[in-house]
């Protein structure tokens, strides 16, 4: 998903740092970036350094680490000054899976909660401080799964409610410095990391995400706090057009408590 994030967004003419603990991967997303090809072609040539600075940077980093985050956020800001969006894409599954009798792994846990909630705090508060002083755009990428409870998942589902619940306090801790906050669920999205299995109903291509993508980092700062589901777009925009696709948006926040007359 993170590499699709980056070719749609590169695609039209931003400037993107990408980040991952794999050299490699970033060497070969450039490589895509730089051809304009879909991300299935991997045979692709790697653009010169040059053409790299200008148009995507890469940094190898453990985002779960602040020293690691500190030093990419510095390198970034030194080469292009700020970023004017910013986007949680890092996290993982659950792994071993079952039910709360059955998982008494507490470490592997921890370790989840370390990519999917701690590492987003450590990038973001990185990023807030050094690079986006105002006027900018985070969006963090969620899951239904911090919306509703899971069986045998339950380490999962937490570390996306809590992703939720961050994203809801930033948008208010920020807003005054017209900065944006949201989070995104992709839906079944086809990655290495979770592969679907072939035929399976509802499972979409990193691509096929792309205009949910750009209307959830152009919306006003009035949805700033909210959750858009990629699924959800799609129906909302086949069925009445682009001019209602903010049908899409959903407070993260529950609706006040009321007592009916």
């Amino acid at each position: 998903i993170g590499r699709g994030i980056a070719l749609i967004l590169h695609s039209e003419g931003a400037k993107v740092a990408i980040s991952s603990r794999t050299k490699a991967e970033l060497e070969e997303t450039i490589s895509l970036a730089s051809a304009g090809t879909d991300n299935n072609d991997t045979q692709s040539s790697c653009p010169s350094p040059s053409m790299m600075s200008r148009t995507m940077s890469m940094h190898v980093a453990d985002v779960t680490k602040k020293d690691d985050v500190e030093n990419m956020v510095q390198d970034i800001v030194r080469e292009w000054g700020g970023l004017d969006i910013l986007i949680n894409n890092a996290g993982g599954s659950q792994s071993p899976k079952g039910p709360v009798d059955g998982l008494d792994d507490s470490e592997a846990f921890t370790r989840l909660l370390q990519l999917n909630v701690v590492a987003p705090h450590l990038v973001t508060n990185a990023v807030c401080r050094l690079a986006m002083k105002e006027n900018g755009r985070i969006l963090n990428i969620s899951s239904k799964a911090g919306k509703v409870g899971l069986q045998n998942y339950s380490f999962y589902v937490a570390s996306k409610h809590a992703l939720e619940g961050m994203t809801s306090s930033w948008s208010k801790e920020l807003k005054d410095r017209n900065i944006i906050v949201n989070s995104m669920s992709p839906g079944m999205v086809d990655t290495k990391s979770f592969p679907k299995p072939p035929g399976k109903k509802g499972v979409r291509t990193p691509e096929s995400i792309r205009d949910c993508l750009l209307f959830s980092l152009t919306s006003g700062i009035e949805f700033t706090g909210h959750y858009i589901h990629v699924d959800e777009f799609d129906m909302v925009v086949g069925k009445h057009g682009l001019s209602a696709a903010t049908q899409a948006w959903k407070p993260i926040d529950e609706a006040p408590f009321s007592i009916g007359n």
